[in-house]
């Protein structure tokens, strides 16, 4: 493959990508601090809860792969671009919406969207900063706005509904995707795929049925029984198609998950590493939230802002990193780090009843500063496993592992939690539900629901920490020791470029 041309503004066309994945992880988290708003306009099930809080992620997680090998045939700007329209139209719906079906159908559309926009970021970062050096920094840069934009999002969601309701949660959107669109046709330079094979629809149909019938399976769990028949069957389906989806993928052409990349241990360990630190952080931003609004009784602003240290940590975690790993190679940075997001859940699995701010706090600066020094290593050993010619699918796949456990860690800690209200309420307390914690209830005495509450807390904080250390095992085993050389055809080797960026300035670096 020739060199390709390069974007004369790289910087701009950063922004712009990292805007668009902003607005993803604003998304993801947004709906955490407006659940007790809509649930007192709503009145939801708990259950429902946890529907408009997974529903996004869920989408983006069974739709990403087949999104990724779409915009490496299509093209990545197209994709990037489709997924922003989708993501303005779908939050429009969600701020018009009046029931709780309707919310949780535009959440599956914005996370449609989503998954049309993140890998295409991804990728594209490889088009504009085809330098290592330069993309390393890019990658962190892209990492730790991923993480910005879903803590942002308890913070700008509690503004927005503290002051204007919890429809503005879905309308802020709307002009932000407006001038990303703009700012996309004038910076962001279109490539693809020089040669796709045939598409694989049946690993897309495999991946989407899969992943959604494991994480309804969860969801439900906590109200149907583990042991109810319905339950059962859908862990015995989801087994079944990933089981097909494995035999499938070794003889398709163009397989959507390319066998391969199993047999990859810096890859595993990295995917491993990736998705336990997402399902940590996206099941420990749900569980916060609820800790903080309806335990402390904070407003949601408030909330907001008191989870403002996990960012501030997440970036010094990650600004660690690009000291660390260029030295001293994958290994150190992503098990130091996968370590201090176990160590971090101690403070929230050991925190008595009324305990305070201090949990909350010890967490968020111990587990951010972990996740952030993890991020970017595992990042780039994730893409280094997938050749340059199939970008969008390798962004895919990493955002896949993010997502997945993203979703997962939602839904079963967020399960575990539930619970404890549903099945397991405390000697002498009614049973009640999870939004019976909600400030106000009449359920159960204050007291006794504060207990049940950090009951399921303690339950959900101790099996995020084993999930953790065990992604810790399989990093300390599989990554290497010291740095080492990327894929032969990996990001070092950018994808082509289809048009021609106006200028002839040198390809783009990030300093």
């Amino acid at each position: 493959m020739t060199a390709p041309p390069h974007t004369t503004h790289p910087h701009k066309a950063l922004a712009v990508l990292c805007t668009g994945l902003f607005l993803i992880g604003l998304d993801v988290t947004v709906m955490n601090v407006a659940l007790p708003s809509i649930q007192s306009e709503l009145d939801p099930s708990p259950q429902g809860l946890l529907w408009m809080a997974d529903a996004y992620t869920l989408a983006l997680a069974c739709c990403v792969l087949a999104a990724g090998a779409w915009s490496d045939t299509h093209g990545r700007r197209r994709a990037f671009t489709l997924g922003l329209a989708l993501c303005g139209t779908a939050s429009a719906g969600g701020g018009l919406a009046t029931g709780t079906g309707q919310v949780v159908a535009a959440r599956l559309a914005m996370g449609c969207g989503a998954a049309l926009l993140m890998p295409s970021t991804l990728s594209l970062i490889t088009v504009v900063f085809p330098d290592p050096a330069a993309r390393r920094k890019a990658i962190a840069v892209w990492t730790f706005v991923a993480g910005l934009g879903a803590l942002a999002g308890p913070v700008i969601g509690g503004l927005l509904v503290e002051h204007y309701g919890w429809r503005a949660g879905f309308w802020i959107n709307v002009p932000v995707v407006v001038v990303a669109l703009a700012a996309t046709g004038r910076w962001v330079p279109e490539s693809r795929h020089p040669r796709p094979g045939p598409p694989d629809r049946a690993g897309m149909g495999a991946v989407t049925c899969g992943l959604g019938t494991l994480v309804w399976s969860i969801i439900e769990s906590p109200v149907r029984g583990w042991t109810d028949p319905a339950i059962g069957a859908g862990f015995t389906l989801a087994a079944l198609v990933f089981a097909f989806l494995l035999r499938w993928e070794r003889r398709h052409p163009a397989p959507l998950l390319p066998p391969r990349l199993l047999a990859d241990r810096r890859f595993t360990a990295a995917a491993a590493a990736l998705a336990w630190m997402f399902f940590a952080l996206f099941g420990s931003l749900f569980l916060l939230t609820l800790y903080l609004q309806t335990q402390l009784y904070l407003t949601p602003a408030q909330t907001g802002l008191r989870l403002l240290p996990l960012a501030a940590a997440l970036g010094a975690g990650a600004g660690a990193s690009l000291l660390i790993a260029p030295r001293w190679g994958d290994r150190l940075p992503v098990t130091t780090g996968m370590v201090l997001v176990a160590s971090g859940f101690g403070f929230l699995a050991l925190a008595p009843p009324a305990s305070g701010y201090g949990p909350a706090l010890g967490y968020q600066l111990v587990a951010g500063f972990g996740a952030g020094l993890a991020a970017a290593p595992a990042t780039e050993a994730v893409l280094g496993a997938v050749p340059g010619e199939q970008a969008g699918t390798g962004a895919a796949i990493n955002d896949l592992v993010r997502e997945v456990g993203g979703a997962l860690g939602i839904a079963i800690l967020g399960s575990l939690l539930a619970a404890h209200h549903t099945h397991r309420p405390e000697p002498g307390t009614p049973q009640g539900p999870l939004s019976q914690s909600t400030p106000g209830s009449s359920a159960a005495p204050p007291e006794a629901s504060s207990v049940t509450f950090m009951n399921g807390l303690h339950t959900a904080s101790w099996a995020a920490a084993a999930a953790a250390l065990s992604a810790t095992l399989i990093a300390a085993a599989w990554l290497p020791r010291r740095a080492g050389p990327t894929h032969p055809a990996g990001p070092a080797r950018a994808p082509q470029l289809e048009s021609e960026p106006r200028g002839t300035s040198p390809p783009g670096k990030l300093y």
